[in-house]
């Protein structure tokens, strides 16, 4: 179970990015996790993978503080961003992280991931050749050979191909479990719909909204449950005076 207890954190030591945030995630979540540009969705994934230094509250894994070994090894992060080391071939690539996360290697599970991708023509080539679609694929290879308790994943997603989205979205569902806890980030709404079986909400730093997405889907939708977010008269007035 993550743990996450009055969450405070500011860039500026005066602007409050989080403010008190609380939130627990169950072994067995599949979570979107979604909000307004700047709301602080990707502040707490780099807070929960202590990729930034927390100033207030707590963050634990089954009691463990999110600093401590064993939690930094169950916690794998898919970042939006695509920066990989160029200088390594794609095989060279998932070695280096099974390496750093001390998983080894399925060989079978491997080259069914690879068949899946149609990825065996790029394992020997540089990641520099690669396009963004081809390097998500690779990080989602690793990712699937390393089998984290925990995989965060921000707009992972972008540029790959319709066919390489159905593929991730069927292996990520399967990867999900009693076990297992995905949070995903995604501007997609129907996608995390789709695919997630519990919603949170960021709005100004805290948790706005917290559901179940079957109890979602009974009533209205993610995308209708987000416009009502954005007709807050204040962010109406933001959006209006930038």
């Amino acid at each position: 179970m993550l743990e996450i207890q009055q969450l405070h954190f500011s860039y500026d030591k005066k602007t409050p990015v989080l403010n008190g945030l609380n939130l627990t995630v169950q072994q067995g979540d599949f979570l979107a996790l979604i909000g307004p540009n700047g709301c602080g969705k990707t502040t707490l994934i780099k807070l929960i993978c202590d990729l930034l230094e927390k100033q207030k509250g707590s963050i634990k894994l089954d009691g463990l503080d999110h600093n401590d070994f064993k939690v930094k090894n169950a916690v794998l992060y898919l970042p939006s961003d695509d920066v990989l080391p160029e200088f390594l071939t794609g095989k060279e690539y998932i070695n280096l992280m099974l390496k750093m996360y001390n998983a080894s290697m399925d060989e079978e599970r491997f080259h069914r991931l690879v068949k899946y991708y149609s990825f065996d023509s790029a394992l020997d080539v540089l990641i520099e050749e690669y396009s963004n679609g081809m390097k998500k694929k690779v990080q989602l290879i690793a990712a699937m050979l390393i089998d984290p308790e925990i995989l965060i994943i921000d707009e992972t997603l972008n540029g790959m191909d319709v066919e390489s989205r159905e593929i991730t979205k069927l292996l990520l569902m399967n990867f999900s479990g009693p076990n297992k806890i995905v949070i995903m980030c995604s501007h997609d709404l129907h996608l995390l719909e789709e695919m997630c079986n519990k919603v949170v909400i960021l709005y100004q730093g805290k948790i706005h909204t917290e559901k179940k997405i079957d109890d979602v889907r009974q009533t209205t939708s993610l995308l209708s449950i987000f416009r009502g977010i954005m007709n807050h008269e204040d962010l109406k007035n933001e959006i209006i005076s930038s």
